[in-house]
């Protein structure tokens, strides 16, 4: 997290806004050497609250069916790479 003074947010606010708008950062800013504010991007929303996830979680796709699909391809994806080897040994 990023620290500035008050003043210099003051200053060059909306370039600070669009920096964490774009960069997703956050800035402290501080008076004198204590932290007054926080300036950060917003929690991300999301639809399902805590009293439905219950539901939510019920309502998912059954992946049991695609699961061997989907070692198969893990898999195939491995024997793409190299071998690993120990650069130590």
């Amino acid at each position: 997290m990023h620290r500035i003074a008050v003043e210099e947010a003051r200053a060059d606010f909306l370039n600070l806004v669009e920096r964490v708008r774009v960069e997703g950062i956050c800035f402290q800013l501080e008076s004198g050497d204590k932290v007054v504010a926080c300036l950060t991007p917003p929690m991300p929303s999301s639809k399902v609250q805590v009293r439905g996830l219950d539901s939510f979680l019920r309502e998912l796709p059954n992946l049991d069916d695609d699961i061997d699909a989907f070692t198969g391809d893990v898999e195939e994806i491995r024997r793409g790479f190299p071998a690993e080897t120990d650069p130590w040994a």
